[in-house]
């Protein structure tokens, strides 16, 4: 029974009139031939015949439209079929196949008339009685293997039209090219683009039909758009683009496409940040779109002109402009509303983020139900990567990791995803802010992760690890590797130098989120203005609050206790950082529970005095700060702590553990100098270097040419 789902989406397209035999398209038969001779007469294993069938089916019905497989794949395949010990016919099979070949072009004429040459063997296999009895013909009552209607009669009955439509210079360079390419010597022989227009045309036909004198629409000329593209051949993919929709698509004179091929266009200046040459072109689509009617090109180009980086005035409304939920609105823009929502600048709470996030859910259903398609399948996952995201900036980094993993695990590796992408930068950076530096670093330069990125991409993955070295040198305390080395040498992108120096003077222009209020506060208390500081740490704290950026909200409580000890609330501090500990305790972020555990043991020192179990409670927080400082490389931190804890030890007392934490901190101190002087780190240097070489080979992968 039909559904009646499939009634909205018009009748089907006729089938394609081009057909021209290929190699690949000998070899099969060849294998017809040989499995299905006097078939009744063979007693195949049944597991041999199901794989076998399998193989066939997927062969046949030439899924990939573009590139088939090698000669060397299908014989790799073919011998990797299961054979039972006594299964005879099965390596009979085998053997023949393995054997097979076509030297001479009178070989090729007789495989497809009157003998084929299988196994160093001449077997006469008649055409008039033995390939046709593959498929019978109209009126013919014979029995024969394959119906004519079935996938495989279609198919062979195919192959032998198409041969018998062939001139003997067509013949010629048929076999040509079926050596070459059953060798292995070209395995792209016999693949080209024939041209079908009476200039050009080779005469490799001697009867041809309506379909094989006009050129259809290929996907060929659209596929080297994409590999232009990624490469960033902007050049070659422009004139890829404009050959791929003048192609022929029906026999009316208007194509009715060209909203395409502007959408496409217009989406190549995008993902290049070319947004002014990507406003004109947008213009062209929206007229273009309205005159063909067609709504869901028009939803695209509005969806797109959202997405444009917009400049407010003094005066303007600050909130971000938004898609409406449409049936015809793509889920993958819903999304990216939920990133402009996450802007700190837009002063959004992130409960309508999560919203968005759930329209966004509920639009991908919508579209599954009726078939409608985003750019690729992987897109399904694109609300997993988005919600990894939002739980990390509200504080719930075990809901993070498992958005993120979701993702990694059930797109494809080596991929060009920009999902996966997303997923493992992120997963890295959350290894590298507990310290893990190395790890994240072999996690991003994996082949798996790289390897398939289109150039963009290739920028933002080439900014993260910038970002690792970054964060590293910086918790060295590795000021002058940082200027005289690392900034040299950032790859083009959004960057804050705050980050990594809160020194740092923000622009004038920006305004200053929750964090250059936080920078502000470390400031000030560097320069013992706690009084001065008050102010911007009261206003990070309610921002943060307002706008649920609960990690933000954790370092302001954190400050707000430092600040209080200044002030003689140690009660009230030891209160605020003892309430939110549990929250930290668990080594999600491990330099905020190190802070943390800090701050706590001054404000037990401070609060309880020099009482023995006071100092012993505070010494347990300060282990575990020194631990925590030590494993994240922050030194100059460390040696703070490792003074404080000698003292403790010193006034409880403990002599040989005071001398241990004395030794300790000598040997930290010794550390962050020889760190503080290095000028070019060789490890950094390496991964530099094996970040260029990847964007040169990456730049440089080939793609075949118009």
């Amino acid at each position: 029974m039909s559904n009646e789902k499939d009634k909205d989406q018009g009748p089907a397209g006729p089938p394609s009139l081009d057909y021209l035999i290929r190699p690949h398209h000998i070899a099969l038969l060849a294998i017809f031939l040989i499995v299905f001779k006097d078939f009744d007469s063979k007693q195949y294993h049944p597991c041999f015949m199901l794989q076998l069938y399998r193989m066939l089916l997927d062969e046949v019905a030439e899924s990939k439209t573009t590139h088939h497989n090698t000669a060397a794949d299908l014989k790799k395949r073919v011998q990797a079929l299961p054979v039972d010990e006594d299964d005879s016919d099965a390596k009979l099979v085998l053997k023949m196949f393995s054997e097979f070949n076509l030297v001479t072009t009178e070989e090729l004429i007789s495989f497809f008339s009157s003998t084929s040459f299988l196994a160093g063997e001449i077997l006469r296999l008649n055409m008039s009685e033995d390939v046709p009895m593959l498929f019978p013909e109209k009126n013919d009552e014979d029995v024969t293997v394959f119906a004519r209607r079935s996938i495989f009669g279609y198919f062979c009955r195919k192959t032998f039209l198409g041969y018998s439509k062939l001139s003997f210079n067509g013949i010629i360079k048929l076999h040509e090219d079926f050596n070459l390419w059953w060798n292995g010597i070209e395995p792209r022989a016999g693949y080209k683009r024939v041209p079908k227009d009476d200039m050009n045309n080779a005469n490799l036909q001697i009867l041809r039909t309506k379909g094989d004198r006009l050129e259809w629409a290929q996907a060929d000329r659209y596929e080297t758009f994409l590999k232009a593209q990624a490469v960033g051949d902007d050049t070659v993919a422009k004139e890829a683009l404009r050959a791929a929709f003048e192609q022929r698509f029906h026999e009316h004179h208007d194509s009715g496409v060209r909203q395409y091929a502007l959408l496409n266009l217009l989406r190549m200046h995008y993902v290049n940040n070319e947004f002014e040459a990507a406003r004109q072109i947008l213009n062209e689509a929206v007229d273009t779109s309205r005159i063909y009617l067609d709504k869901v090109s028009l939803q695209q180009c509005i969806s797109l002109l959202h997405r444009f980086p917009t400049k407010y005035g003094r005066d303007d409304d600050k909130r971000p402009p938004l898609n409406e939920l449409q049936p015809d609105l793509n889920p993958l823009d819903i999304l990216y509303d939920v990133k402009k929502l996450m802007e700190e600048s837009h002063e959004q709470p992130m409960s309508l983020s999560f919203m968005k996030i759930t329209e966004a859910i509920g639009a991908f259903d919508y579209w599954f139900d009726h078939k409608l398609e985003t750019t690729t399948e992987a897109d399904q996952f694109a609300q997993h990567a988005v919600q990894s995201i939002a739980w990390s900036i509200v504080g719930s980094e075990d809901l993070a990791r498992i958005e993120s993993e979701i993702v990694i695990v059930f797109t494809e590796a080596e991929g060009a995803d920009n999902n996966r992408l997303t997923a493992c930068l992120n997963q890295a950076y959350r290894r590298a802010r507990n310290g893990y530096y190395e790890d994240a670093i072999a996690m991003l330069l994996q082949p798996s992760v790289w390897k398939g990125i289109s150039v963009a991409d290739y920028g933002f993955w080439a900014q993260e690890i910038w970002h690792i070295l970054a964060l590293r040198a910086s918790r060295r305390g590795q000021d002058r590797l940082y200027r005289t080395y690392l900034l040299p040498r950032r790859p083009p992108g959004d960057f804050n130098p705050r980050l990594y120096s809160h020194r740092e003077v923000p622009t004038p222009e920006a305004k200053k989120s929750i964090a250059d209020k936080l920078y502000e506060v470390l400031q000030m208390r560097e320069c013992d203005q706690s009084i001065i500081a008050i102010e911007p740490l009261l206003s990070a704290l309610w921002h943060s609050e307002f706008l649920l950026r609960i990690n933000y909200y954790r370092t302001g409580i954190l400050f707000l206790a430092d600040v209080g000890l200044h002030f003689g609330f140690t009660q009230r501090s030891r209160k605020m950082v003892e309430d939110i500990m549990p929250q930290l305790v668990t080594g999600n972020d491990i330099e905020q529970r190190a802070l943390a555990a800090f701050i706590l043991a001054r404000c037990i020192i401070m609060a309880e005095g020099l009482e023995a179990s006071a100092l012993q409670l505070a010494a347990n927080w300060l282990l575990m700060a020194e631990k925590d400082f030590l494993v994240l490389q922050m030194y100059r931190a460390a040696v703070d702590v490792q003074y404080l804890l000698s003292i403790v030890y010193d006034n409880m007392g403990a002599e040989s553990e005071r001398d241990e934490a004395a030794k300790r901190h000598l040997a930290t101190q010794k550390q962050f100098r020889i760190l503080e002087e290095v000028y070019v780190d060789e490890d950094t240097k390496a991964v530099l270097e094996m970040v260029s070489r990847i964007g040169m080979a990456l730049n440089s992968r080939k793609y075949e040419g118009l």
